[in-house]
């Protein structure tokens, strides 16, 4: 949309927009709309840009207890059995069960029948019958007060419909309104059905190592018409019962979270695409892909439906506009001049309280009616005649069947594993399923199954054309373990993770040069003179920082590392790097990359030196000479691809890399993982320890445990008042007011949110609060911003795209650059300065529109790499520990962290509260680093040929046989842990014979590791006999049982057997390795002293 300069001039104000035809600012579409073609060949379907969509449908899980209670908050009372009942009613319809789960349920409810207040208590409070109260599986675990943990009842997939679509239905008549609904429905019923297909299923045996399939799913869904700020918002709850029947044995057990969570965006795609046909089988409407500003994806809307009257029912704030305009005018003919400023900060006061939306139960009568006032207003014709010409307008072309054959599927694969593969360094089906759908959604289709075919096609496809990553199967499967389409039920369903060869050998490539040591370097003698004399600013390094320097001048490496966790010093360190460098290379030897543009110019600041940003200076070929440096900062966040071409162009000139950074901090947009790689695989690499930036030790040695995920950490902020939690609404006004007090106390303090819409939230408060100052004008020309802001003289704003043809002085524009509104022009362009002064720059207003926003608040991704005085960090329960411990380390004398304890994008019926330092653990114990190819490689082999998974894998397969008999006697232990399972059926009988003796090489493996890795409980295990044979094989059975026990115990204690705990063991092989000197009976050795109880009868380990 066009920028558009709002003043607060009674002849402009929206209330007097003339009748008859809709206003140019209504019917503009955003810059890059495209309209789809329905009629287009399959083949390369989809806009040539596509990336990751909006997701429309949110999953979150629902505790037990009092969690559903936030569905009946809203449901309208009585009987709405009939005719338009709900539609005049006060509140919202009651729910309806959805699911083919329900006909495990004897004596439940039906198919599409009313959900009960006593009914959803007993399934999702209590996880009973919903009707009898009939136990359904085991009960749910009950947690400490205090604890954080709650017991899993359901989980809420939260389905809402586009923007366009929630602003037509709102608007149009009744008869629309319920076919819209009635698509959504259908729509809804599509995406539960492929859940049921390919989704659900449980987990049995130990460690749950058997997947299995269900007798359908239970839901209830709950239909909810607006927002948190009242504006139309069709969506509809639709929860999922945790407990769900086996398909095999018919018991009631858990559903398993893995794939739901694994889907959840290929779900939404899916459902977005299906709702579009639907709604173009009924209406005719067209779609187009809408563009959504910098760093945000196209979004599917309908076709006719203006831009302009989106953002009229997205934002709280238009709505305010439109009433300080009203008020304004008011005033105008009231006393005859226009307001002042201290007057027009009271009437946008005033505003602000008459647009909040009433914390009461509303028809959908009611609603329609506001907000056909309202698009009355903005449109200047009645909603209802703008319906039917729009439905008029749209094409009718009904939805046709596509049939792909291989080479069309082939080719919309490739696109699929391209665009997939550019984004993550691994990926599973449903990452590729997502994509598919997302490839595919501006095509119609007549059925949701004939969709999900073409969907499976490309999917299979482009399972083809990727690279699996997973172990091969290790041992025999009995055939009542193979699924349907061939795969184990001992791996998860659809888990398989695949990448590229060409990120594969791009890993290889780096780890090779990473393991060179033939690359330029600096004379110890001049390294070690240079790390003394510190960074020429009467700055000494500290012991770490000296020791790294130097590691890194001297080592030959031709890529290196240096790691260090946030405040440790590293810009001080590579001052010092650069002065030894360049003593012996030269002046300019030593060049800088950073991950923007904006960081560049910190970097050069900071180091002195040439610096640019990593896609410019590869896009430019810049050359580079022997005996080089290049050091690229926050090499986290460099994609793996982009490392790897540093690298080689380095290795070709005989240059050195030095990659900079911590693995724990944010990782690369682009498909990553490769900087954490290289540190895994060199444990030795350079690495600095002593935090420094904090004034609080504290605070300094509380950040290295949020950097581990150590929950412990989060006792020094409690006990030091750093932490707040609340709703979203309270959490932004403490955060935005603590922040202000720091500022009006003089220190440079950061607004940090995890989100654009908080940080858009938190720019709108404080732009507020500035106006009542009056540090920002306030009754003088204003410029829209694309995010729904507006700014004006004394706003703080930020540039968000790199213009080199824009200069301020010398300097050009720059991604990231902070400045203050100095003028703003008729035409919609402003004038800038930056915040220490200088020259100014004109911002045109296509780049204002576009590409700036407010600058009181940033995102965690624009905070790091900042140091400040204090910092105020918003964080929600959706983050990971990389999010906080970023955010929490900006500040050097005090951070503070503004737990929501409810969902942010929540609707005012919800009530999501929890705990605030529950949510802090759960983020803590949430990690979104991105694993290379080759460490999930080794991850997977790992755990697919661990003993604890064999041994799982041993036990279920022995519970197939219901007359399995295992052995009692110590003796005949499979590894000296395991009963072994003798079965009658021969066929049974060889797998686990087959199985025992893996089991037993696995322990002897598990053992030469422990022995060459010199782990510390191998040193208190007896030398092995060197005479006698038959004690040197008791003596590796005694070893092997150790390793077994630690290995299925997970136990890493120093001690051979770790603390006390049950379990089956050899106790007399584990004696003769430890103690082969003394009597069999442990009575005074404090390890052997367990219970030489018999082994557990049954498939048991004891865990």
């Amino acid at each position: 949309m066009r920028a558009l300069v709002r003043r607060t001039d009674p002849s402009i104000c929206v209330t007097d927009l003339p009748r008859g035809p809709i206003p140019k600012f209504l019917t503009q579409t955003t810059p890059g709309t495209r309209q789809t073609d329905h009629t287009s060949g399959i083949p390369g379907a989809g806009p040539d840009r596509v990336g990751w969509s909006r997701v429309t449908m949110s999953m979150r899980k629902m505790s037990a207890g009092s969690g559903y209670r936030y569905l009946l908050d809203s449901v309208a009372r009585g009987d709405l059995g009939a005719g338009l009942s709900y539609y005049t009613a006060a509140g919202t319809p009651p729910g309806r069960w959805l699911g083919t789960g329900l006909r495990a349920l004897e004596d439940g409810p039906r198919l599409g029948t009313r959900v009960g207040d006593d009914e959803l208590r007993l399934l999702f409070g209590e996880g009973r019958h919903p009707r009898t109260g009939a136990s359904l599986g085991r009960a749910y675990p009950q947690y400490r007060e205090g604890s954080g943990r709650r017991a899993v009842a359901g989980f809420d997939l939260t389905f809402s419909v586009p923007k366009s679509v929630s602003v037509l239905w709102g608007v149009s008549p009744v008869p629309v309104q319920r076919r819209i609904w009635e698509a959504h429905h259908r729509a809804i019923v599509d995406v539960l059905d492929l859940v049921e297909r390919e989704v659900a299923a449980t987990r049995i045996g130990t460690d749950g190592v058997r997947q299995v399939g269900v007798s359908g799913i239970i839901a209830a869904a709950f239909d909810h018409y607006d927002s948190r700020a009242g504006d139309p918002q069709l969506h509809t709850h639709v929860v999922i019962s945790n407990k769900v029947r086996t398909a095999g044995d018919g018991r009631w057990r858990a559903l398993d979270s893995r794939p739901i969570h694994a889907a959840t965006v290929a779900l939404s795609e899916h459902y977005n695409a299906v709702l579009a046909d639907h709604l173009t089988t009924t209406l005719g409407v067209g779609w187009e892909l809408r563009d959504r500003g910098d760093d945000r994806t196209p979004a599917m809307e309908i076709v006719g439906v203006p831009e302009g009257l989106l953002a009229a029912f997205s934002s709280r704030t238009s709505a305010i506009e439109v009433e300080k305009d009203r008020l304004v005018a008011d005033y105008l003919a009231g006393h005859g001049r226009r307001p002042s400023a201290r007057v027009m900060i009271r009437l946008r006061q005033a505003a602000t309280l008459a647009t909040r939306p009433d914390k009461v139960l509303a028809s959908l009568a009611d609603l329609t009616s506001g907000w056909r006032h309202r698009a009355r207003i903005l449109i200047g014709e009645d909603p209802g005649e703008w319906t039917r010409r729009l439905l008029d307008r749209s094409s009718r072309q009904r939805p046709v069947e596509h049939v792909v054959g291989p080479v069309g599927a082939e080719q919309l694969a490739a696109q699929v594993v391209e665009s997939v593969g550019e984004r993550r360094a691994t990926w599973t089906h449903w990452n590729l399923h997502a994509e598919a759908s997302r490839r595919l959604r501006t095509q119609r289709f007549p059925t949701a199954r004939a969709r999900e075919d073409v969907v499976a096609a490309v999917v299979a496809a482009a399972e083809v054309m990727s690279v699996s990553l997973d172990a091969p199967e290790i041992g025999p499967v009995p055939e009542q373990m193979r699924r349907a389409d061939g795969t184990s039920q001992l791996r998860p369903r659809n888990a398989t993770r695949y990448t590229a060869q060409a990120l594969l050998d791009a890993e290889g490539r780096l780890l090779e040069h990473a393991a060179a040591t033939d690359g330029p370097t600096v004379a110890a003698a001049v390294a070690e003179t240079g790390a003394v004399l510190g960074d020429g600013a009467g700055r000494t390094l500290g012991v770490d920082q000296a020791g790294a320097v130097v590691d890194v001048a001297t080592s030959g490496r031709r890529v290196d590392l240096l790691v260090g966790p946030a405040g440790t010093g590293k810009t001080t360190a590579l001052v010092a790097l650069r002065r030894i460098w360049e003593a012996q290379h030269g002046v300019g030897s030593v060049i800088a990359l950073a991950p923007s543009a904006a960081a560049a110019d910190v970097l050069a600041e900071g180091l002195g030196v040439a610096t640019e940003n990593t896609a410019k200076w590869l896009h430019d070929r810049n050359p580079l000479r022997t005996g080089q440096l290049v050091i690229v900062d926050e090499a986290s966040l460099a994609g793996t691809h982009t490392l790897d071409r540093i690298a080689s162009q380095a290795g070709e000139a005989d240059a050195k890399v030095l990659l900079v950074g911590d693995a724990a901090q944010l990782a690369a947009v682009d498909a990553g993982g490769a900087f954490h790689l290289l540190t895994t695989s060199r444990p030795d690499h350079p690495s600095l320890v002593d935090v420094r930036r904090f004034t609080q030790r504290w605070e300094a040695d509380a950040t290295l445990r949020l950097r581990d995920g150590n929950p412990t950490a989060l006792d020094g902020y409690l006990a030091n008042d750093r932490i707040r939690s609340g709703a979203t609404e309270e959490m932004v006004k403490a955060a935005h007011a603590a922040w202000r007090r720091d500022r009006q106390d003089g220190n440079e303090s950061l607004l940090i949110a995890p989100t654009r819409e908080l940080v858009t939230e938190l720019n709108r408060v404080a732009r507020a609060a500035r106006q009542v100052e009056g540090t920002t004008a306030a009754g003088g020309p204003e410029l829209e911003l694309r995010d729904g802001t507006v700014c004006s003289i004394g706003d703080r704003i930020i540039s968000r795209k790199n213009d080199r043809k824009l200069t301020a002085g010398t300097r050009w524009v720059r991604n990231g650059d902070r400045w203050t509104v100095a003028a703003v022009h008729p035409d919609g362009s402003l004038t800038a300065t930056p915040p220490a002064g200088g020259p100014t720059v004109v911002l045109p207003a296509s780049y204002v529109a576009a590409h700036v926003q407010l600058g009181y608040a940033t995102t965690i991704h624009q905070a790091q790499g900042r140091t400040v005085d204090t910092a105020h960090v918003i964080i929600t329960p959706t983050k990971s520990r990389e999010q906080l411990y970023v955010a929490m380390t900006r500040g050097r004398h005090a951070n503070t962290v503004h737990v929501t304890t409810d969902s942010p994008a929540a609707e005012a019926h919800t009530d999501d509260r929890r705990e605030g330092l529950g949510v802090l653990r759960d983020i803590l114990a949430r990690t979104d680093r991105d694993r290379s190819a080759h460490a999930t490689m080794r991850g997977g082999q790992d755990q697919a040929t661990s003993f604890r998974q064999l041994a799982a894998e041993y036990e279920a397969i022995a519970a197939l046989d219901p007359d399995v008999r295992h052995s009692r006697g110590h003796a005949d232990l499979v590894a000296g842990v395991l009963p072994r399972a003798r079965s009658n059926d021969a066929v049974l009988a060889g797998i686990l014979n087959d199985r025992a003796d893996m089991l037993e090489e696995t322990a002897d493996r598990l053992v030469a590791t422990a022995r060459r890795e010199g782990d510390a409980w191998t040193r208190q295990v007896a030398p092995p006999p060197r005479t006698d044979p038959n004690a040197l094989a008791r003596w590796r059975r005694g070893v092997r049982t150790i390793a077994a026990f630690r290995n299925v115990h997970d136990i890493t204690d120093d001690r051979p057997l770790g603390p006390q705990r049950r379990g089956t063991i050899d106790i007399t092989a584990v004696r003769r390795a430890l103690h082969p000197s003394v009597p069999t009976q442990p009575a005074g050795d404090p390890y052997l002293r367990r219970a030489l109880r018999p082994p557990n009868r049954g498939p048991s380990l004891g865990r």
